[in-house]
């Protein structure tokens, strides 16, 4: 048949963080200029947004400065073009700090110092003085473009964070943040505008102490869909793309919905605010008509990942969601002397609210998707296990053979490898022994519940993993201490394999136990039901 109508072309912003770029490519932008226009039209003046990477916050500090800027033609079509009638051209002082290499000494300073040196360059206010610090460089700059052109400087950072993050002199390049970023109070009257982005918000900066900190409106319901996309723009902006990604796949177009909100959606900034879903992960599962893991593709934070290793954290409590005061999470900062994990996971994008208790001020924070769900146990899998062509690394495609070959003896003797690998063999605590443990179980099953379905539930009580495939069914009690036979027995009391007897799949029981002192498993016993 005929085509009658033109192919979709490519209009997803993949990789393009200008807003200037984006709308003279003629990109699709989905209309984030109505939250704009009450920021700047605000008797607020310096704010605070924390979201995960990869959310669109760079694209959204390069919207401001096009509209500082007084770019009028790029904002044309745009809800803020009918409101805003001065464009008021500013000097704006834009600071991208999410690339580069921070771990140097000096390395902070220097960059702070050259992206001065361009500002000044630029409105012709120099400052040579070699003997000025680098606040007072920065406050003769401001003063010296105010004086020049009657105007105040709109300052806009880009991952202020990343550069204390990275660093490995965190102590001196905290003292250079407080240095530099003191200039916003003593020099209140040069700036026009102030706008900071970031993943949280560091202990111990000028930045967020005193009296003159940003308003942070991280967790602010009026800004909870400032990043990210909303289910009503989804459909508004995108109904073609969704409707040829369903028509590829054999589903209807509500289906297909579906499925995107299953991987991509649920992210929630405040109890009253909107959901919304990661736009570079649904971006690229649209442009590609493929549900991937796109999050994993984009980096997890090392750092993060070595945080939680190193922590006494119990990472499976993860699996059925946790709870945390509102108020904590509004105020936590990171301090890497004192770093309580649930609010990092949560500003890092890998827990979301999923729960607001009113009376007790309490959040139930949870994974918000398959797909950040997934990205979290295949890192931290990663930093425990290693790289999985290593000797030791966890390969879910060995398991996963194992398993179709009903070679059990292999998937245990698999798992004592990885506890041989595992970095307490000289560990006294046998609460972190035992945390361990629980943390390796928790990974694996977790991974391969990815290509086999889990189903942890019984009425008479709760089994420790079940895996199914189209042929087996493998039903695990796991102890600590004990011995194989208690194991199995509990399978067998509680009666785990009776709800499979008429599927039609042979049934593996696997009673196991874990030695705190021997710090692996040690013995197993393996029962087919007849």
């Amino acid at each position: 048949m005929e085509q009658t109508e033109a192919p979709i072309t490519d209009r997803f912003p993949l990789g393009i963080q200008s807003f200037e770029n984006l709308r003279k490519i003629d990109a699709v932008y989905v209309d984030k200029t109505d939250y704009l226009f009450g920021l700047v039209k605000s008797k607020t003046k310096s704010f605070f947004l924390a979201r995960p990477r990869r959310f669109g916050k760079s694209l959204f500090c390069t919207t401001l400065c096009a509209y500082f800027e007084g770019k009028k033609e790029l904002f044309e079509g745009l809800k803020i073009y009918q409101w805003e009638k001065d464009w008021t051209k500013y000097p704006v002082f834009y600071l991208p700090l999410a690339s580069g290499d921070f771990s140097k000494e000096n390395a902070v300073r220097n960059r702070l110092s050259n992206a001065l040196e361009a500002y000044g360059k630029k409105f012709g206010v120099e400052i040579t003085n070699p003997k000025l610090s680098l606040a007072e460089r920065f406050g003769a700059i401001v003063s010296g473009i105010k004086n020049k052109t009657g105007l105040s400087t709109v300052f806009i950072v880009d991952e202020y964070d990343n550069p204390l993050i990275t660093s490995e002199h965190l102590d001196e390049d905290k003292k250079v943040y407080r240095e530099f970023f003191s200039v916003l109070k003593d020099y209140d009257e040069c700036f026009r505008f102030v706008f900071l982005t970031g993943v949280t918000k560091f202990a111990k900066t000028t930045v967020f102490s005193g009296n003159n900190q940003p308003k942070d409106i991280s967790l602010d319901a009026a800004y909870s869909a400032l990043c990210g996309i909303t289910h009503k723009e989804l459909t508004d902006y995108f109904s073609k793309e969704i409707q040829t990604f369903a028509e590829k796949k054999g589903i209807a177009f509500d289906e297909m919905i579906s499925m995107l909100k299953k991987w991509y959606d649920s992210y929630l900034f405040h109890e009253e605010g909107t959901k919304v879903f990661n736009p570079v992960s649904l971006f690229n599962a649209l442009d590609s008509k493929d549900l991937q893991n796109y999050w994993y593709g984009t980096g997890t934070p090392t750092v993060l990942m070595k945080r939680i290793k190193n922590s006494t954290f119990d990472i499976p409590t993860l699996k059925n969601d946790v709870e945390y005061p509102k108020d904590e999470l509004k105020d936590y900062k990171d301090d890497e002397l004192y770093t309580e994990l649930v609010p990092l996971l949560y500003y890092t994008g890998y827990l979301t609210i999923k729960e607001y208790i009113d009376e007790e001020r309490l959040y139930i924070l949870g994974f918000p998707n398959y797909e950040v769900e997934s990205s979290f146990t295949k890192s931290l899998a990663k930093e425990f296990y290693g790289p999985s062509e290593s000797p030791t690394g966890f390969s879910y495609a060995k398991f996963l053979k194992d398993f179709r070959n009903q070679d059990i003896e292999s998937v245990m003797e698999r798992l004592k490898t990885l506890y041989c690998a595992m970095p307490y063999a000289n560990n006294p605590n046998v609460h972190l022994i035992e945390r361990d443990f629980q943390s390796v179980i928790f990974l694996v099953f977790s991974i391969l519940g990815e290509f086999v379905i889990s189903e942890p539930h019984f009425s008479k009580g709760r089994a420790d993993v079940i895996l199914i495939n189209k042929d087996f069914v493998y039903i695990f009690e796991f102890k600590v201490d004990q011995d194989a036979k208690t194991a199995l027995n509990q399978i067998n009391l509680k009666n785990y394999a009776g709800r499979y007897k008429m599927d039609g799949k042979r049934i593996f029981k696997i009673g196991a136990n874990f030695s705190s002192k021997e710090k692996n498993l040690t013995d197993w016993m393996i029962e087919e039901t007849q």
